[in-house]
């Protein structure tokens, strides 16, 4: 790279988010933004990966499908890994990086990484090499049984390998990787079992453990003061809830208010549910995660990984409760925010002391009564404080309740838009099951730099690959000087 590619950069802010289908995703920006340049604009995007594109490289057969497809737009350069693999495989997995096109002059990329086809040719691994900064975009296998587990492992070891060879190099890992705060899988819904057996012991989930463990009463208001103000011996109050509607009124955690201050507010001939149990984080305090139990090789592994790499995400914000990435969308999950974080932004020890360190109070959902960290404010991010509602909660009429309204309510899309930080993004429901995440860096310099050793040769031809627009023939190709005789 010659000198005209050195350049500093005063703050780079990197997106990652998995769109579980790209093609699907653009398509929605564009009908509410435009095009795909002004929706990065607006996110102030400087590095925009995404994983699970499922896109092949054959649907970028012209310029015009390629500008179609979002791979070229204005301001920005794109980088792409298919899955190369024949039949219905070939159709998922895919990652892909944006760069603005100020920042990518020099770059190379790959998605030979592994040197293995067998995780090569699927398209989960993209290499993106400035010289002296290099970013790993990561689609990890996701385990379907115990059984996929060697597999799984020798991918992360691979990873690794290849990750440790850039000594000082930001590295960016994501989708079902094990990291961060442990949190107990809530609610996996009707297509997996309550039990997950493990040799001969069985495990059951803690939403399903927690439903055991509960009992309610059905009492007018009048008469559920006492029992509000003194729950049954060995449980604790968890939901008040409205009998005749169904709307909660209290819930232990989620508001400043006492449930017996909500009780003494109603009228005396209300009906109301009181329900006991047992805390999830009591529960959780004696159980292990879903990953420890289906994959422990794995989650050890990769825990004695980030003792070399930061969550930033886990590194700004370890107080903050329930703030998850990804949701059962077909269940509703998000709007009762039951979900996992399985998207992550991983940095080695030189880029964590250029890392923006956002405080957690200026993360989405805080408001003057509830604090960024509080699990109420989790669920305020994830349904912009109940507006964004599921399927079930459709309501008919004008009134602006029914889901195709509200995928085009431009007010609810644009709260997705936040100043660049350290955190999540809330992109609408309709856009994925996932929320990107986002990280920010000062004082980066990318210039390349001698004393960094790139022991995986990125040739223009591998570039090339990750690009393949760049092989289509343009009009000037068809004119071809002609080649005079030479003069004797």
């Amino acid at each position: 790279m010659g000198i005209d590619t050195v350049r500093a950069v005063d703050q780079l802010h990197v997106i990652s988010w998995n769109t579980a289908g790209f093609s699907r995703t653009h398509e929605l920006i564009k009908s509410h933004y435009g095009d795909l340049h002004t929706f990065l604009r607006r996110h102030r995007a400087d590095v925009f990966c995404v994983q699970e594109t499922r896109m092949k490289a054959s649907m970028f057969s012209s310029l015009a499908e390629c500008k179609q497809l979002g791979a070229i737009t204005e301001g920005y350069e794109s980088f792409w890994a298919f899955n190369e693999q024949k039949g219905v495989a070939g159709g998922t997995c895919g990652v892909a990086v944006w760069v603005r096109k100020d920042l990518a002059k020099g770059i190379r990329a790959t998605q030979k990484v592994f040197k293995v086809d067998d995780f090569d040719q699927e398209g989960r691994c993209l290499l993106v090499d400035w010289g002296s900064l290099a970013l790993f975009n990561v689609y990890v296998p996701v385990l379907k049984g115990p059984e996929d587990q060697p597999r799984k492992l020798k991918f992360l070891e691979l990873l690794r390998h290849k990750v440790e060879d850039f000594h000082g190099l930001y590295v960016k890992v994501v989708e079902d990787c094990v990291c961060g705060k442990t949190e107990w899988r809530l609610n996996g819904g009707p297509n997996r079992s309550a039990l997950l057996t493990r040799g001969q012991d069985s495990w059951i989930r803690l939403g399903e453990a927690q439903k055991a463990l509960q009992s309610e009463l059905l009492v007018s208001a009048a008469s559920a003061e006492l029992r509000a103000a003194r729950p049954p011996d060995g449980a604790e109050l968890l939901r008040v809830v409205d009998a005749a509607s169904g709307a909660t009124l209290w819930m232990k955690g989620g508001g400043a208010s006492t449930p017996l201050e909500i009780v003494q507010g109603l009228d005396g001939a209300q009906q109301i549910r009181l329900q006991f149990g047992v805390p999830a984080s009591d529960l959780a305090a004696h159980g292990q995660t879903y990953h420890s139990v289906m994959e422990p090789e794995c989650v050890e592994f990769f825990s004695k990984w980030l003792e070399t790499l930061t969550d930033t995400f886990a590194a700004c914000h370890g107080t903050a409760e329930r703030r998850f990435t990804c949701w059962m969308q077909r269940a509703n999950m998000r709007y009762s925010n039951k979900g996992s974080r399985l998207d992550y932004i991983l940095c080695d020890q030189r880029l964590l002391k250029l890392l923006v360190s956002t405080k957690t109070s200026q993360l989405a959902g805080a408001t003057a009564d509830e604090e960024a960290q509080t699990p109420q404010a989790a669920w305020n991010a994830a349904t912009h404080f109940g507006r964004w509602h599921g399927a079930h909660q459709v309501q008919k009429g004008d009134d602006g309740g029914g889901l195709s309204l509200q995928q085009d309510d431009m007010r609810l899309n644009d709260s997705q838009f936040r100043a660049p930080h350290t955190g999540i993004l809330y992109t609408p429901p309709k856009y994925s099951d996932h929320v990107p995440v986002s990280a920010v860096f000062e004082g980066l310099d990318l210039a390349p730099q001698a004393s960094v050793s790139v022991p995986v040769l990125i040739g223009s031809e591998d570039t090339r690959g990750t690009q393949p627009w760049t092989s289509q023939a343009t009009l000037g190709s068809f004119f071809v000087p002609s080649k005079r005789p030479k003069r004797s």
